[in-house]
C-alpha cells in the first residue's frame, strides 16, 4: 500500500507539469479561430472568402497583392465588438457509475450532472496579465500610401489575429478547465507592399510583428480510477474504526493518514503568465484579373515558431501536502530521503520560470471572385492549414525536476529531466468559404457569407479545455460610400460549435483508462459543450 500511494503522489506531481503544456492547446485556439476577430467588416460579411477580392488595407493579412489597388493616401479605422458564450454539461452514466463503484471512490463529484457557463470576458495585457473586461471590444486601424504615378503601394496596420479570454465562478464545474484564461496576439506593426506588375497582375508581401501573451488560472484535479481507488483505501484505512489494527501496522512503515488525495477535488491551483514581445511572420499574395468578370487570388501566410516565457506558480492542496509529508515522517523515516529528493516544499508552493514553444501553422488560401451580373458578385475560397504541426507540445523548465527524471526512468514516455513532450494528434484542415455581394445602388452594397469551418481536432482528442469542434459561420453586412473619398462597412456574424464527447471517448478529456495521467479532468462523464459567438465589426476608410 505504501508503494502504491507513493506512486500516486508521483503521478499526481507529473500531472500538474503535464498541464503546463496544455496552455499550448489554449493558444492554438488562435489559429483554429482564424480571421474571426480580425475586425474587417467586408471579410466577415463575405464569409472570409476574399483571397480574390481583398479588403482594402486589411489586404495586408488576407492577400497583400490587393494593396496595389489602393491609390493615394488612405486610412482605416475599425472596431470589433464580440459576445461569446461557452456552456458545458457533465453528465453521469452507467459506465461512470460502475467506474466510481469499482474504484471505491469516496466523496461527491462536484462536476457530475452539473452545467458550466462563463462569467465575464478577459484579455491578456502586458504587465497586467489576465484582465477582466465587461465585453470583448477593440479599436484598430492602418494606413496606406501610393505615390502619384507609382505602381507601388506601401501600408501598415494594427490588427488582432486573436484576442480572447474568460473567467468562471469559483464553484463552476468548468474551473477544472480554467477558472480564468486569456490569450492575446496583436500585430502592432506590419510593413507591407503591393506592386502592380501589369494591368491584370499584382503581387504583394507583408511582414508581421506581433505581441503574444497567455495567462491561465486553473484548479487541477485527477479524476483517475487509480487516484479514486487510493482515495477510497485511505478513507477506509484512516477513518474506519474497525481497521485500527491495520492502521497501526501500516504506520510502522509509512504514515498514510496525515492527509488525503481526492479524484473529485482540486489537487493544486496553477497560475501561468507567459509572453513574447515580438513574434515574426510574413505573408505573400498574387492577384490576377483573368477577365473583366473573373479574378483569381492566392495568399500564403508563413509558419511562426515562438517561445513564450514567464512565471509559473503552483499551490498544492494542503491535504496532499500533508499526505506527502506524512509518507516521509513515518516512525522509521525510511522514505524521508526519497521524499526530500523529489523536492516538494513543505508549504506546497512552487514558483518557477518556464517556457513553451508555440507553432502557428502555415496557411495557404486560393479563390475566385466572379461577376455573375453587373450587380451580383460571387466569391469562393478554399483554405489549407497545417494543423498537424500540433502533433505534440513541448514545455521546458529552467531547472531540472527530479520527479520528471524518475518518471522517465520508470517508463513514462515523453518525459525528460527538464522537459515534456505531450501528444495532441491534430490533423491538417481544408476549409471553404462563400460570399455574395449585390450592388443595390451606386452607394450601397449588400453582402452575405457562409463559412463551414473544420477544427482539425479528431473525435478522440476533443475536450472542454478547448471547446472547439467543427463550426459554421453565417454573416451579413453592407458597404456604404459616404462620398467619393470615404466608405463605411459593417458586418454581423454568428458562429456555433457543439461537441458531444461520450464517456471514455477522448484521451484529452474523459478517458477511463487507468494509465491516462495526462490532464483528464472529467473521466467517465459524458461531456457536451456549446460555443456561440456573435460579432459586430465596423470599419471606416477614407483618403487623407
Amino acid at each position: 500500500m505504501d508503494f502504491k500511494s507513493l506512486k500516486i503522489c508521483l503521478r499526481s506531481f507529473f500531472s500538474f507539469v503535464v498541464l503546463f503544456v496544455l496552455l499550448g492547446a489554449e493558444v492554438s485556439f488562435g489559429q483554429m479561430a482564424q480571421n474571426l476577430m480580425l475586425g474587417n467588416a467586408k471579410a466577415l460579411s463575405l464569409g472570409n472568402a476574399v483571397t480574390a477580392d481583398p479588403p482594402g488595407i486589411d489586404s495586408i493579412h488576407f492577400n497583400p497583392a490587393g494593396l496595389a489597388k489602393l491609390k493615394g493616401r488612405q486610412r482605416q479605422l475599425k472596431f470589433i465588438l464580440a459576445s461569446a458564450d461557452i456552456r458545458g454539461e457533465f453528465s453521469t452514466n452507467d459506465a461512470y457509475n460502475r467506474l466510481v463503484e469499482d474504484a471505491g471512490m469516496s466523496g461527491e463529484d462536484s462536476a457530475a450532472d452539473q452545467e458550466s457557463e462563463i462569467e465575464t470576458f478577459a484579455i491578456y495585457l502586458p504587465g497586467s496579465g489576465i484582465t477582466e473586461i465587461p465585453f470583448a471590444a477593440a479599436p484598430l486601424g492602418g494606413i496606406s500610401v501610393s505615390p502619384p504615378g507609382s505602381k507601388m503601394t506601401f501600408a501598415t496596420s494594427v490588427y488582432a489575429p486573436m484576442i480572447l479570454g474568460l473567467t468562471r465562478d469559483e464553484d463552476d464545474p468548468g474551473r477544472f478547465s480554467g477558472k480564468s484564461l486569456a490569450f492575446t496576439r496583436l500585430t502592432f506593426f506590419s510593413p507591407s507592399i503591393g506592386y502592380q506588375v501589369s494591368d491584370t497582375l499584382a503581387v504583394g508581401a507583408s511582414l508581421g510583428f506581433s505581441y503574444t501573451g497567455f495567462g491561465l488560472d486553473l484548479d487541477y484535479r485527477a479524476s483517475n480510477i487509480v487516484v479514486g481507488g487510493a482515495s477510497g483505501v485511505l478513507g477506509l484505512l484512516c477513518e474506519d474504526p474497525t481497521q485500527e489494527e491495520l492502521k497501526v501496522f501500516v504506520e510502522l512503515l509509512v504514515d498514510l493518514c496525515q492527509g488525503t488525495v481526492s479524484p473529485f477535488e482540486p489537487i493544486f491551483n496553477l497560475q501561468v503568465d507567459v509572453e513574447k514581445a515580438i513574434s515574426f511572420t510574413y505573408n505573400f499574395g498574387v492577384l490576377w484579373d483573368v477577365t473583366p468578370w473573373l479574378t483569381w487570388g492566392l495568399a500564403y501566410q508563413s509558419e511562426a515558431k515562438d517561445t513564450l516565457e514567464g512565471d509559473i506558480a503552483i499551490t498544492f492542496d494542503p491535504e496532499l501536502v500533508n499526505l506527502y509529508n506524512g509518507i516521509g515522517d513515518a516512525n522509521n523515516g525510511l522514505l524521508r530521503p526519497l521524499v526530500e529528493a523529489l523536492s516538494l516544499p513543505e508549504n506546497g508552493v512552487i514558483e518557477s520560470k518556464g517556457r513553451t514553444t508555440l507553432i502557428t501553422p502555415q496557411h495557404l488560401s486560393t479563390g475566385i471572385s466572379l461577376m455573375l451580373t453587373p450587380r451580383l458578385k460571387f466569391n469562393v475560397d478554399v483554405k489549407w492549414t497545417e494543423t498537424s504541426k500540433w502533433e505534440s507540445f513541448r514545455f521546458e523548465f529552467d531547472e531540472d525536476i527530479n520527479v520528471l527524471w524518475l518518471l522517465g526512468e520508470i517508463g513514462v514516455s515523453g518525459v525528460e529531466r527538464n522537459a515534456l513532450d505531450i501528444p495532441r494528434g491534430y490533423e491538417d484542415t481544408i476549409n471553404w468559404g462563400y460570399g455574395v455581394e449585390y450592388l443595390y445602388s451606386d452607394n450601397l452594397k449588400l453582402r452575405m457569407g457562409y463559412e463551414p469551418r473544420k477544427s482539425g481536432i479528431p473525435d478522440d482528442k476533443l475536450d472542454f479545455v478547448l471547446p472547439l469542434g467543427d463550426m459554421d459561420l453565417y454573416s451579413v453586412g453592407f458597404s456604404y460610400n459616404i462620398d467619393s473619398e470615404s466608405t463605411f462597412d459593417m458586418a454581423f456574424g454568428y458562429t456555433k460549435s457543439e461537441q458531444d464527447i461520450p464517456s471514455g471517448s477522448s484521451t484529452n478529456g474523459n478517458d477511463t483508462r487507468t494509465d491516462n495521467f495526462v490532464y483528464n479532468p472529467y473521466a467517465g462523464l459524458d461531456v457536451k459543450s456549446v460555443l456561440e459567438v456573435f460579432m459586430v465589426e465596423m470599419s471606416y476608410e477614407s483618403h487623407f
